[in-house]
């Protein structure tokens, strides 16, 4: 019987960490009235480091909230890190940091799966991050 037995989590899982604290502050820094939601994320994602992944309407399944978005921390190009969640309260004019709980696992494994996609497109394309984004999604 093996006792030192490694116990594998989630990389994508969001905790109560430093950096999800770094987010909330970060996002704390722009103004709704004159920024709009999937900026104030991109721009906050910008300032500790992260990756803008995506910004999209809530399906319904969320208490007060009208949009999602989701950021990756962790070395570009590498599938592994934490996906972290900014939701827009119904209102409009409030943001705040959701926890994997309430973002649930469709969301979660969408963020995911848009993390690996990224990555085996930087393999491929190896002048993909160097690209200026079009539009919105």
């Amino acid at each position: 019987m093996q006792m030192n037995q490694a116990v594998e989590t989630d990389p994508f899982e969001a905790g109560e960490g430093v950096e999800a604290v770094e987010f909330e502050l970060a996002l704390g820094t722009s103004d709704l009235g004159e920024v709009a939601f999937a900026d104030c994320v991109r721009q906050a994602a910008e300032m500790i480091g992260g990756e803008f992944l995506f910004a999209m309407p809530t399906d319904g399944s969320f208490e007060d909230a009208i949009e999602i978005a989701a950021i990756h921390m962790g070395e570009a190009g590498e599938s592994r890190g934490r996906v972290f969640f900014a939701v827009l309260n119904a209102e409009g004019d409030a943001i705040r940091v959701a926890d994997r709980e309430e973002v649930g696992d469709r969301f979660h494994g969408f963020a995911r799966a848009f993390v690996g996609v990224l990555s085996r497109i930087r393999d491929e394309m190896p002048s993909f991050g160097q690209m200026e984004p079009e539009g919105e999604a």
